[in-house]
């Protein structure tokens, strides 16, 4: 009996090691707590926490993670607030958090977030080829009892190497062919109150002339995980969304939109998927383009 229970437990070593070697690259772009708990110690993992308040990381944070705030990744450009900050600026930002470019880098924010989607949009644009989010965010991972930790980790600031990715970034000009593209689909992904135009506090209601509403948060679970790709595929396939298409998704500003192209780049692999962080902030303030308004496009 002893030496059944030796070999029960050597095998579960042996596994639990095998895993974490394994591990060192990502399974896919939406991380199981289970893999992050096995990479803890892994020097190659960078977490990122990038809830609203810092206040949240003093009260506890996944062990190892390190605080950035998600204003620091925007700032104004020619005068139209909250756009991504410059690729200068990011590169250094990366930097100080410690990571270069074969690091992995897994983000968490709240249950069912945006914020950590933005910064995972972000490093695409860098070309950063190795990151993920953590799927129900910091809520299940303290949800279902794994460590959590009121310490600072010790970080020692990188050289990163960008190769910049600009297929994952859209700009005005590419959002003004799009309205009379066939081959392009507009998705606006802010509540429906906000598409009509019944509510928001933009110069200009409504949305972006031929965009089609799909509200961001239909594509999680009640508990802020993201639902099945069969369910996403069935979900986007029924509003005309599909992967023949290049996708330009837009919300109020980047924010919401990096949400979707998350799903659609690294949940069901879509492969032109583009988010315009200028959003309805900067096409709803010149007066030349086209906005809508109503429930329909």
């Amino acid at each position: 009996m002893k030496n059944v229970r030796f070999m029960f437990t050597f095998v579960l070593i042996l596994a639990t090691f095998t895993f974490a070697i394994d591990a060192q690259e990502t399974p896919s772009k939406l991380i199981n707590p289970v893999w992050l708990m096995a990479n803890l110690e892994n020097t190659d993992v960078r977490i990122i926490d990038i809830r609203d308040s810092v206040a949240d990381y003093w009260l506890g944070h996944i062990p190892g993670a390190v605080y950035l705030s998600p204003d620091a990744l925007r700032w104004p450009d020619g005068g139209v607030p909250v756009k991504l900050i410059p690729t200068r600026n990011l590169i250094e930002l990366i930097e100080k958090l410690g990571i270069d470019s074969k690091t992995n880098v897994v983000i968490y924010s709240e249950k069912g977030d945006y914020k950590a989607p933005y910064l995972l949009w972000a490093l695409d644009y860098l070309g950063h080829p190795r990151s993920g989010i953590l799927d129900g965010g910091f809520s299940k991972w303290k949800s279902e009892g794994y460590p959590i930790t009121q310490d600072y980790p010790k970080i020692k600031p990188t050289i990163y190497r960008d190769k910049l990715n600009k297929g994952v970034r859209a700009e005005i000009d590419q959002v003004k062919d799009a309205i009379a593209s066939d081959s392009t689909v507009l998705i606006d992904v802010r509540p429906a109150e906000l598409y009509s135009g019944e509510k928001g506090n933009w110069k200009r209601k409504g949305h972006i002339k031929g965009a089609i509403n799909h509200f961001w948060g239909l594509d999680l679970n009640e508990d802020g995980t993201w639902k099945s790709k069969d369910e996403l595929a069935k979900i986007y396939e029924e509003i005309g969304v599909t992967s023949d298409k290049i996708i330009i998704v837009s919300c109020g500003q980047g924010q919401m939109s990096a949400h979707t192209y998350f799903t659609l780049k690294h949940i069901l692999g879509y492969p032109n998927v583009l988010n315009y962080d200028g959003s309805f902030n900067e096409w709803s303030n010149i007066e030349a383009l086209p906005v809508e308004t109503g429930s329909k496009p």
